[in-house]
């Protein structure tokens, strides 16, 4: 064979690696730029310890980067597929660092002996609060944070902050509405107040009958609720459905003179969309607010 010859064919071996790479680099930059994730490695093995902390990771596109959730992660459906490292308060320690994550993200209470254990383990614990708004829209910047999603993160908050101002646009001229907002019934507990349900009644144009308590989840007595006069009335408590909102609202009824009963503003609904503190937080403003003035919604 020619040195010639031999020249061509290192030539166009060359220049066949020269294609090759370029073609792999440009389909790793179009995936990149698509979002898409092609493996885990790339970023950051996250377990979550709180419906409103997956929610957050899916909100932010680092649904794949999830190695484990705790048993009352069901939002959003992609959720099914992932293994449960035990409960909200009671994970699973061994489960959890068996998984090898690189953070685990959790909420308060969670529970401190499993999150010491944790760290001990050498395993990196992030603990965010979710009491306010302030501090859901902190957690939700420091969810995505953790998962190498800054950007995105900033891309779902403008889109909260924008769906919350369009709902409030809605509400300008509404009047204020007395509402009791209930998340149990026996006995009867109430959103009180240094807690975003709260802002977000206040938000709607309503006045959280529970808030004078002073405390965030405070136990009421019927003869309280029934004096306060409340206009609205929305019963969130754990199991309420639509089988059982005969038997929950029935109470209700027995006092027809309240206003939230002769108005037909008594709702009886359990929605996760309103009561967690996560991306859904917008939705879960206008759900509030169209029941407390559906006036503004026709």
């Amino acid at each position: 064979m020619g040195c010639h010859t031999m020249v061509l064919q290192r030539n166009r071996t060359s220049g066949v690696r020269k294609i090759l790479t370029a073609a792999l680099a440009f389909c790793a930059l179009s995936g990149a730029a698509w979002g898409e994730q092609t493996t885990n490695s790339t970023f950051p093995r996250i377990v979550s310890l709180a419906p409103s902390v997956t929610e957050t990771l899916f909100a932010v596109g680092a649904g794949e980067q999830l190695v484990g959730v705790c048993t009352f992660c069901d939002f959003p459906r992609a959720v099914a597929h992932l293994d449960r490292v035990g409960s909200y308060l009671a994970p699973n320690v061994e489960a959890i660092v068996a998984k090898a994550p690189d953070v685990v993200i959790g909420v308060p209470p969670n529970n401190p002996e499993a999150v010491a254990a944790l760290r001990r383990a050498g395993r990196r614990v992030v603990i965010v609060q979710v009491d306010t708004i302030e501090q859901i829209e902190t957690a939700m910047r420091t969810i995505a944070h953790e998962a190498g999603r800054d950007a995105q993160g900033e891309a779902l908050l403008e889109e909260v902050h924008g769906h919350m101002a369009a709902v409030r646009a809605r509400l300008d001229d509404a009047p204020q509405r007395r509402v009791l907002l209930l998340v149990g019934q026996n006995p009867l507990i109430a959103v009180g107040s240094g807690i975003f349900l709260n802002e977000l009644i206040e938000q709607a144009h309503g006045v959280n009958l529970a808030a004078g308590t002073g405390q965030q989840w405070p136990r009421l007595s019927l003869e309280f609720a029934v004096a306060s006069q409340p206009e609205v009335i929305i019963d969130s408590s754990m199991g309420s459905d639509e089988t059982d909102k005969p038997q929950r609202l029935g109470i209700w009824r027995n006092f027809p003179a309240l206003p939230a009963v002769r108005n037909g503003r008594l709702y009886g609904r359990r929605s996760d969309t309103l009561l967690r503190p996560g991306p859904r937080l917008a939705e879960g403003f206008e759900e509030l607010a169209r029941l407390i003035h559906p006036e503004c919604f026709q």
